[in-house]
């Protein structure tokens, strides 16, 4: 029963939040703090309810597969980058700070992975124990907060990530990997003027 409350809490806050930055325009620039409180608040309550850090990816067992299971994605988005770069194709235009991308790599990126890839592993054992149904799940509720931007291609090409960070982080149920890959694949799109 306990399960099942938090799924349906996760699942009301992951969709209410961007419909709600939607209709507020003006908290836009707040997202990654928003983003930020959101994933220390999901997990000190996972940990109020005993739900070890294990069970949401946060391990040392499994590090180097992890890592390793993302190593192709992070070099197929360098090499991306390296050729958009050579051909003069980017459209990079910074609208962030410096201390942005510190904060991204450090802050933004676990606790997207850990809300994304980490809570829904642990509910994949628990609520809906189809891995079809949860990685769809988990990869919607992932694009569904990047509505945020009004880019449907941004939508979509992070419909299909999820699934693919997805897929990978289930075979080892650790969140470096994916947090690894998300770090390069992120500041490529940043870098490439793809994500604002």
């Amino acid at each position: 029963m306990k399960n099942k409350i938090l799924f349906g809490l996760v699942l009301f806050i992951y969709l209410f939040l961007p419909i709600i930055i939607l209709l507020m325009p003006s908290l836009f620039k707040y997202k990654f703090v928003i983003l930020t409180i959101v994933g220390i608040i999901f997990y000190i309550l996972f940990r109020i309810l005993h739900i070890e850090r294990k069970e949401l990816g946060i391990s040392k067992d499994n590090i180097i597969s992890s890592i390793k299971r993302n190593l192709v994605l992070m070099i197929v988005g360098l090499l991306i980058i390296l050729v958009i770069l050579g051909m003069g194709l980017n459209k990079f235009v910074p609208n962030e700070n410096i201390w942005f991308y510190p904060f991204y790599i450090l802050i933004s990126v676990p606790i997207q992975e850990f809300l994304y890839r980490g809570v829904f592993g642990y509910f994949d054992k628990y609520i809906i124990k189809n891995k079809i149904v949860m990685i769809l799940l988990s990869s919607f509720c992932y694009s569904f907060v990047h509505i945020i931007y009004h880019d449907i291609l941004t939508c979509i090409l992070t419909f299909i990530i999820g699934i693919i960070w997805y897929i990978i982080y289930n075979k080892d149920k650790n969140l470096m990997g994916v947090i690894s890959s998300h770090i390069v694949l992120g500041i490529l799109t940043i870098v490439l003027g793809i994500v604002d």
